[in-house]
C-alpha cells in the first residue's frame, strides 16, 4: 500500500462539562478546532489539543493518541497550561 492511499486516522474525543458551559477546544497553534455548551462529541486527528471551559478562563491540555472521554472534573483536577496566541484564519 502507498503512502498517498492510506486514509487518516482520527480518535473519538468525548468532554462532558456542567449545564450551561461552553468548552472550547482549540490546537496547540491556536486554531480554534471546535465549541459546544455542556457536550462536545467529535473525531480529531491525534494530536496536542488545548480545552477551556468558558471563554478567556484557564486551558488545561489534551494528548490525543487514541478514543477519550473526559469530564469537565477529570480535566479541571489535571494539569494547566498557558493560553496558546490566538490565531485566526485570513479573510
Amino acid at each position: 500500500m502507498s503512502v498517498m492511499s492510506r486514509k487518516p486516522i482520527y480518535h473519538r474525543l468525548v468532554i462532558e462539562a456542567q449545564p450551561d458551559v461552553d468548552i472550547w477546544l482549540a490546537d496547540n497553534e491556536g486554531h480554534l478546532v471546535q465549541k459546544e455548551t455542556r457536550k462536545l462529541d467529535t473525531r480529531l486527528l491525534p494530536g496536542q489539543y488545548v480545552v477551556a471551559f468558558g471563554l478567556g478562563t484557564q486551558t488545561y491540555p489534551i494528548e490525543l493518541s487514541a478514543d477519550s472521554s473526559y469530564t469537565q472534573a477529570e480535566i479541571e483536577a489535571g494539569p494547566k497550561c498557558p493560553h496558546p496566541k490566538v490565531k485566526l484564519a485570513p479573510l
